[in-house]
């Protein structure tokens, strides 16, 4: 970074510094836009008296249902604009460009250019609210996009990751096809692994790293894995997911790891496999996907979404119809 490089104000939710996984998802990002820009990290998480009046609003008696509505209401992206305000206000005259990861609130109302960057948009989330990524009713759902339409309306530029969200933008937002820039992801390591064959007499491993089981397809995979076991009764599975996992499902041969931001365990995870398997039901990227490419391990996703602009099929593994 030079003394005249333009001054970036990167908001996102979550710590970079002091959450891992925040840390895990963009650290690598904003380590490198500091080599080259002075930048402010601005974390629009809720806290203190805004966080609480935010979960009473959101309160559902479903657990889940609560968490997903926690962080998908439209009291909490007004608060978290608000909040983003607020901190530009302070650096007011000293800040070039405004950098939003994702769109949970709107940092681009004020005078300075603002550009977004989003790996899904909540149009497509939509169109399968049952899979938790849209937790509003219609009318609510209507007002979101109505928020996040004019967000990405005022920005400078939107980038995201996929082709396939850069047409959403573009075909349910009415964005500007030069307005929009599929930028895809970069793999959340560093530095890259060393790549360390597996013993030929290892037990064939297959392995699934997805949070919420059902959405990534947990089930679709343990079933198909169970006919695996079939003919191989050596395979084993590695699923790092949390439940609930349905009790008729077959867990011979699997492994099950809670959900860590360990990066020395996700990394050990990846040298035991010797392929990766991700059936999500709703991908917004892929992240876990470069992450296993890196350790030079194959993967199966799904077509109709991101997944295909990662995995080239036939080659560096296979795309299976959802």
């Amino acid at each position: 970074m030079t003394v005249n490089s333009p001054h970036l104000f990167v908001t996102l939710i979550g710590d970079v510094d002091n959450e891992p996984f925040a840390r895990v998802k963009y650290g690598h990002l904003l380590d490198a836009l500091r080599r080259s820009f002075a930048v402010d990290a601005c974390d629009a998480t809720l806290r203190g008296l805004p966080r609480l009046f935010n979960a009473l609003l959101a309160f559902a008696p479903q657990r889940r249902r609560w968490k997903e509505r926690f962080y998908q209401n439209l009291p909490a992206f007004e608060l978290r604009s608000a909040g983003v305000a607020r901190a530009l206000l302070k650096r007011a005259g000293a800040v070039d460009l405004v950098l939003q990861i994702g769109v949970l609130y709107d940092a681009c109302r004020g005078t300075i250019p603002a550009v977004i960057y989003t790996d899904y948009t909540a149009v497509l989330a939509g169109r399968r609210p049952e899979l938790g990524r849209s937790p509003l009713t219609p009318d609510e759902r209507r007002r979101w996009i109505a928020l996040e339409g004019a967000a990405f309306q005022r920005a400078a530029h939107v980038c995201t990751r996929s082709e396939f969200v850069r047409a959403s933008l573009v075909d349910d937002y009415g964005i500007p096809p030069d307005r929009v820039t599929a930028v895809g992801g970069g793999v959340n390591l560093a530095p890259l692994p060393v790549l360390v064959p597996r013993p030929a007499n290892a037990a064939p491993t297959a392995l699934f790293i997805g949070k919420d089981f059902y959405r990534k397809g947990g089930d679709l995979l343990l079933s198909a894995f169970a006919e695996v076991r079939r003919q191989l009764p050596r395979a084993q599975l590695l699923m790092l997911t949390e439940g609930p996992i349905p009790a008729d499902l077959d867990l011979g041969g699997v492994e099950i790891i809670p959900p860590t931001w360990d990066r020395t365990l996700i990394q050990s995870l990846y040298r035991r496999a010797d392929c990766f398997v991700l059936p999500s039901r709703l991908e917004t990227w892929g992240d876990v996907l470069l992450e296993a490419m890196a350790f030079g391990l194959p993967c199966i996703g799904v077509t109709g979404e991101g997944m295909g602009e990662l995995i080239a099929d036939q080659h560096t593994g296979l795309l299976v119809p959802p």
